[in-house]
């Protein structure tokens, strides 16, 4: 989960649904309520290590720890010496994502949620071109951050990464992850906490009453995403982006590489729908 959440267009999410873990997951995180002080209290640490399914979830965050730190540094060196051919590889991640999303929505779909496609694509295509991508982003952004990369780890189909990507962060925590940036890091996981348990309740009851019609919204912003890992691009001033329409010499590359990432990826979706049919 670790490893798919640092790259994006794939999603902890999927991970989670293709290995059989994601009920006893959300299970865990819709327990952390006001009771457990309650469970403390009458049955000590044991009490809580039970409550929390702590044999599940402790070497489940350490190895999402640890693959996210092992990752980040792999990353920040090809996004160094290959960003074309590396955000050619992101492009063809996302749109498997997107067209996987719908593929298996559109049976499915009214017309309310084609409309709610399109207002996710349209938004998403607006922060894309518009969010300066910053190296140094104000401290306050990171625990706002945090809650955003941490919820999408539930959310079927979509990315922590990729949402950071959308909001021009992700660079920028590639490099505090490389780095071990304590404070940076430790802003971003103390919001993700906070956003995590949130989205754990929200999610239970957004997927039983509004499935169709959340999972439509995801993916239009999936489609609108797009326009932030195009390979062919360049940076102004504002840190806006200007995309461009690359010429015989420059195409080719970026493009194996796009397609490499949709086929590794759309075989992962395809191979997490065959095992778990309500993966996404």
């Amino acid at each position: 989960m670790g490893a798919a959440d640092a790259i994006p267009g794939v999603s902890g999410g999927t991970i989670a649904f293709l290995t059989g873990i994601y009920d006893r997951l959300l299970a865990v995180l819709t327990s952390v309520t006001p009771e457990l002080w309650s469970v403390f209290q009458q049955d000590g640490l044991k009490g809580l290590w039970n409550r929390l399914d702590g044999g599940f979830i402790l070497p489940l965050v350490v190895g999402i720890l640890m693959s996210l730190l092992t990752f980040s540094h792999w990353i920040k060196y090809w996004l160094e010496i290959a960003p074309e051919q590396i955000w050619g590889f992101f492009f063809g991640l996302v749109l498997a994502m997107g067209l996987s999303l719908l593929l298996h929505l559109r049976v499915t779909m009214h017309w309310r949620d084609w409309v709610l496609m399109t207002c996710g694509f349209v938004l998403a295509l607006i922060v894309g071109l518009q969010t300066p991508q910053s190296a140094n982003p104000h401290l306050w952004i990171w625990p706002l951050a945090g809650a955003v990369a941490f919820s999408a780890m539930l959310l079927p189909g979509i990315s922590g990464s990729f949402l950071l990507l959308l909001m021009g962060l992700y660079p920028a925590l590639i490099n505090a992850l490389s780095i071990f940036d304590l404070t940076i890091l430790g802003l971003f996981v103390m919001g993700g906490v906070v956003g995590i348990l949130l989205m754990a309740h929200i999610l239970q009851a957004l997927l039983t009453s509004y499935h169709n019609q959340l999972l439509s919204a995801l993916t239009g912003v999936v489609f609108g995403a797009l326009v932030r890992v195009w390979p062919w691009q360049s940076g102004s001033v504002d840190g806006s982006l200007h995309l461009m329409i690359p010429s015989v010499d420059i195409l080719w590359i970026p493009l194996i590489f796009a397609i490499t990432g949709f086929g590794l990826a759309f075989f992962a979706l395809k191979l997490s729908n065959d095992c778990q049919p309500t993966a996404l």
